[in-house]
């Protein structure tokens, strides 16, 4: 879940009969909600978006027998469209850029993906195959480089070849990148220009779990939200500087007994609170950054698991874990 560049369209993913899907709707229209649907896939779909206004969206992930596949969007141009051809939105994206075929050495970008990424360098997690039947995949990087007009494949060496790479979260000024794997206690640290290893973090933790990254805009420090608790590292050392539980009643889930799970982590304009969402408990829990006490609770219609905030609006956007419905919270 994410906003786009104008601020004023929301970016998200649910499964809907049997398919996931990305929609987008813009809430401060003051026209009929219109929950437009952008892709589709019976597979794993994911979407991430660029600094430059592009979404790219992948439905094949995080492997398919040849490779990712990848498609760009432009934010701009379905902002515009939301405006007054919601409903068909999805057949009115025509001429959509595809890049696929990736190799581990350089390859030239064709021109309308030179000029969508417009100078940045995207990196996305995935897998690619070894051999050339599909049969052998490993976990790399595909990176598009709209610096040197190229795309290629980084292998991730450092990874056996059945880890689920899951996310990329650039440090603010994007020298390096936190890159999270499958259910974990474990993360890794890469150059953000080589895409090498620099460092590693494990949590302490019990269970292995998904892990969910935010870097403070002005602290030094990297908040990780896993299972029950929210862990606080120094982005200098690497070192764990405070354990904040969260969720401490045992809970019902899944058949188990567990002490729940948390969900994702955001900072007020200010920096000096954070919203963590508990979609057991049906609330969204504030902390003082500096003291890591607890300030206040506050109650959800859904059972939030993913946060995203809108400060041009003053609001934290929820989603919901059970089925993937949408609701905010008044927040600055």
């Amino acid at each position: 879940m994410f906003l786009g560049p104008t601020g004023d369209t929301l970016f998200y993913k649910r499964r809907v009969d049997g398919l996931d899907t990305l929609y987008v709707f813009q809430p401060d229209t003051g026209r009929i909600e219109v929950h437009a649907q952008i892709a589709s896939s019976p597979d794993q779909l994911r979407a991430w978006p660029t600094p430059g206004g592009q979404v790219i969206v992948c439905t094949g992930w995080p492997r398919t027998p040849v490779g990712l596949r990848f498609r760009f969007y432009d934010a701009r141009q379905i902002a515009e469209l939301l405006d007054g051809q919601a409903s068909n939105l999805n057949s009115l994206l025509t001429d959509v850029p595809v890049l696929g075929d990736f190799k581990f050495e350089r390859t030239a970008l064709p021109v309308e993906l030179f000029e969508a990424v417009n100078g940045e360098r995207v990196v996305l997690p995935g897998f690619a195959p070894t051999a050339g039947d599909g049969s052998k995949q490993a976990p790399v990087l595909y990176e598009i480089d709209g610096v040197t007009a190229s795309y290629r494949l980084v292998p991730l060496k450092f990874l056996k070849d059945t880890t689920l790479p899951g996310t990329l979260v650039d440090e603010p000024g994007g020298e390096r990148r936190w890159l999270t794997v499958g259910d974990s206690n474990h993360l890794f640290v890469l150059d953000g220009r080589t895409h090498e290893l620099v460092g590693d973090v494990i949590w302490p933790a019990e269970q292995q779990a998904l892990a969910r990254v935010t870097h403070h805009p002005v602290r030094n420090e990297t908040w990780i939200s896993a299972l029950s608790s929210v862990f606080v590292y120094d982005r200098g050392s690497l070192e764990l500087i405070a354990e904040i539980p969260i969720e401490e009643e045992l809970r019902w889930h899944r058949g188990e007994r567990v002490l729940g799970f948390i969900g994702s982590v955001v900072f007020s304009q200010d920096g000096g609170k954070a919203l963590v969402a508990r979609p057991l408990s049906g609330d969204l829990l504030e902390i003082d950054v500096v003291t890591r006490k607890r300030l206040g609770r506050y109650p959800t219609v859904i059972d939030p698991l993913e946060l995203c905030t809108a400060p041009g609006v003053g609001r934290v956007f929820m989603q919901s874990l059970r089925n993937g419905n949408i609701s905010w919270f008044p927040y600055r």
